[in-house]
């Protein structure tokens, strides 16, 4: 088995994985959110936190994961990785927040 066939797999079975817990997660009933919760968000804070940790500042303040290379193909942190995750985290949590016209005081012109 070539890594590249590994890798796919290993890609789709998260990718599948995340979506289920997606699903779940926005159109389950509020015991099976809370079950999928319980059981699978611990592992997806670990993951993140893991992939975060690789990719923290070193003492030059280049990201220690991006940094590969001459020095002036070195990644400044935080890196595009970082900032990625953070931005869909909370692009996330607002969208959950600005549900409906009430969040934003917008009232129908009646």
């Amino acid at each position: 088995m070539s890594n590249h066939v590994l890798f796919g797999g290993l890609r789709r079975n998260l990718d599948d994985h995340l979506e289920r817990v997606l699903r779940v997660a926005v159109d389950g009933d509020a015991g099976m959110a809370l079950a999928v919760m319980r059981q699978d968000v611990p592992g997806i804070v670990a993951a993140l936190r893991a992939l975060a940790e690789g990719h923290r500042a070193d003492e030059n303040g280049y990201c220690e994961k991006c940094r590969s290379g001459p020095f002036w193909r070195r990644v400044a942190a935080p890196c595009r990785m970082l900032l990625d995750v953070h931005l869909a985290v909370t692009v996330a949590a607002t969208a959950r927040k600005c549900s409906g016209p009430q969040s934003h005081r917008l009232r129908s012109s009646s």
